[in-house]
């Protein structure tokens, strides 16, 4: 028959150690698997520093041993949570053996009083019937000093000495002192108060120890002072007897309740400080957009948490074997937390040199939540960037399909003109007249050179847009300029005449080939517009920041909204009909325009209005400033 599993409970009580090696060895004669139960308290932040490593050793044995270590919190003031946890992990009747020390059986609230063991034993019992239970007494150590790492912190004392002491003597004589003063108006019994203030502010500055000290030191002191007969411990009147009897149980009783007041202070204190960062962390984060704002929010964090520097390494995952949650003190005091989210690890938080009195359960338990916390905003940074991409690239599909649609229309209805036309030559040749072959040719003509300027813009567009030309600005005559791109338009000009109104002087900065491209479509764009043999004025205007130039038709004008859409690629006029061009010589225009660092707009007045700003360069000096 294959044994059950042995389960051995420790926690931070000096204890733990002791029960794992007796876990050990009565593992090895039963040759089954054995778990160990890591009950964590709150108490064990104040335990001192040879508990916890006791602690320490006992997990670092268990696991060489090869036991299955399981942590659960556990409320040291309630014993039958102890029991609800043991019961927990004995559920399906897997553990057939308890293994516990005599320090968990229950709540000591008097120094050297508790509950029985057999009646916890009994309980437990009841509670686990299928299981075995086996209670380890501890073996009592000769009492050794404190060391500075207990319940009370730096407040303690290394050792009992005289600077641990001065406090309840002074509080000793101060009492006295005032029952000398009012001795003589006040019966001896109601002087015993006074002392029992003395003892309550006692316990609120030390330990237990002192404020038991204390009481027992009142009483004789008054015994000895202020009881008849004075300068003896012998009292005439045997109901003194009573009195200090009922001074010693309220003293004590007084002693323990400041103790566990102050205990729970404390760890008040130090709770409402872990939600005060976890609460700064999530308000912090909350305004975080970017990997590295979050990383720094969160060693800000760790730094105002405690007391440490920190590194969030985004490129790093714990190994596979790593503890979820360190909670052993570290020799170098270095502690690595993952960033872990839903979708996997994102990184690693590494405490640098964290001081011993913060490698606590709950210090370690707050970096693991703000570790958390980062985890959470990261997912979620990571999520907007994964969004963005999506939205980019739902964009530039549909940007895609666009260009898609316009080029394929545009380049469709030529080519298939250019089919048509040589079609009917060839399968017609000699029954049409030389007139009709004429106007096919020249209707094969007219659709190539459609389909060669559709083809020049898109590449001209495409480089521009993609960085691929480069400014290479000069000063050069405005004059100069409109010639050559009225050279280039002449072809398309037909019989509209161009009034230019450019001073021949005016020196402009500028790249020349390019603006001369962006001035022949505006050229280009005005003639479709105007009617036959209407007039198209260029004029060029110079101005402190800038110099403008303009081109103006005399078509029917923009319709409204038309201001800005008439730039868009692939965006002809609705009312313009065959002679609407490609629908890229605008789009051209504003990309020259943005490359100088300018602008172009378009408006009305009787008919298009096309102005192109480009400012002038900051560090080249104006021809007309320079000296002749």
């Amino acid at each position: 028959m294959t044994p059950g599993m042995l389960l051995v409970c420790v926690m931070a009580d000096g204890q733990a150690l002791q029960l794992v090696r007796h876990g050990s060895q009565l593992q090895r004669t039963r040759a089954g698997p054995w778990r160990v139960l890591h009950l964590d308290t709150v108490s064990a932040r104040y335990a001192s520093q040879a508990v916890r490593r006791d602690l320490e050793q006992a997990l670092q044995l268990a696991r060489a041993e090869g036991a299955q270590i399981v942590q659960s919190s556990l409320n040291m003031h309630a014993g039958g949570h102890l029991m609800t946890q043991i019961a927990q992990q004995a559920q399906g009747g897997a553990v057939s053996d308890v293994l516990l020390g005599d320090q968990a059986t229950g709540t000591v609230y008097w120094p050297g009083f508790g509950e029985r063991l057999s009646d916890f034993t009994e309980l437990l019992g009841t509670s686990v019937p299928n299981a075995q239970v086996h209670v380890l007494v501890a073996r009592r150590p000769q009492r050794s000093a404190p060391d500075p790492g207990g319940a009370w912190g730096d407040r303690r004392p290394t050792r009992r000495s005289w600077s641990y002491w001065r406090l309840p003597l002074a509080v000793l004589l101060a009492c006295t002192a005032l029952c000398a003063v009012i001795a003589s108006h006040l019966h001896p019994i109601n002087l015993i108060l006074i002392y029992l203030v003395g003892v309550l502010y006692v316990a609120l500055m030390r330990d237990l120890v002192a404020s038991v000290a204390t009481v027992l030191g009142a009483v004789l002191i008054f015994d000895w002072i202020f009881v008849a007969p004075r300068w003896s411990l012998k009292p005439t009147d045997p109901e003194y007897f009573f009195t200090f009897a009922i001074t010693l149980c309220v003293g004590l009783a007084v002693s323990r309740l400041a103790v566990r007041a102050r205990t729970a202070a404390v760890a008040a204190l130090a709770l409402a400080d872990r939600a005060q960062s976890l609460s700064l962390l999530a308000q912090s984060l909350s305004t975080a957009r970017t990997p590295h704002d979050i990383g720094r929010t969160l060693l800000q964090a760790v730094e105002r948490g405690v007391g440490a520097q920190g590194r969030v390494l985004l490129d790093e995952v714990l190994p596979p074997d790593a503890p979820l949650h360190p909670l052993l003190p570290s020799p170098d005091g270095v502690y690595r937390f993952g960033l872990n989210a839903a979708d996997g690890a994102l990184g690693v938080l590494q405490v640098d040199h964290l001081p011993a009195e913060r490698q606590t359960a709950e210090d370690l338990h707050l970096l693991q939540a703000l570790s958390n916390q980062a985890a959470i905003a990261l997912d979620r940074c990571n999520a907007d960037l994964r969004s963005q991409q999506a939205a980019i690239q739902a964009e530039t599909e549909r940007v895609r399909n666009t260009w898609l649609a316009g080029i394929s229309h545009d380049f469709r209805t030529p080519l298939t003109a250019i089919i048509g036309a040589a079609t009917t030559v060839l399968t017609q040749g000699g029954q049409i007249t030389p007139g009709q072959h004429d106007a096919l040719l020249h209707n094969m003509l007219d659709q190539a050179q459609r389909l060669q300027s559709l083809t020049s813009d898109l590449l001209d567009l495409a480089r521009l847009q993609d960085g691929a030309v480069r400014l290479d600005c000069e000063w050069c005559p405005v004059g100069e300029l409109v010639r050559d791109a009225l050279a280039m338009a002449r072809g398309g000009m037909g019989a509209c005449r161009v009034d230019v109104q450019v001073a021949e002087d005016d020196i402009v900065w500028c790249d020349p080939r390019l603006v001369t491209q962006a001035m022949t479509n505006l050229l280009i764009n005005a003639v479709q517009h105007s009617p036959a043999q209407g007039v198209i004025v260029v004029t060029a205007r110079l101005d402190p920041d800038d110099w403008t130039l303009a081109v103006r038709d005399q078509g029917r004008g923009l319709l409204p909204g038309q201001e800005t859409e008439v730039f868009r690629k692939f965006y002809r006029d609705p009312t313009a009909g065959s002679a609407a061009g490609t629908g890229l010589g605008l789009a051209i225009c504003e990309v020259v325009a943005r490359l100088h660092g300018g602008q172009i707009s378009a408006h009305s007045d009787v008919g298009a209005v096309f102005e192109m700003r480009i400012p002038w360069p900051v560090t080249e000096p104006r021809p007309m400033d320079l000296p002749e």
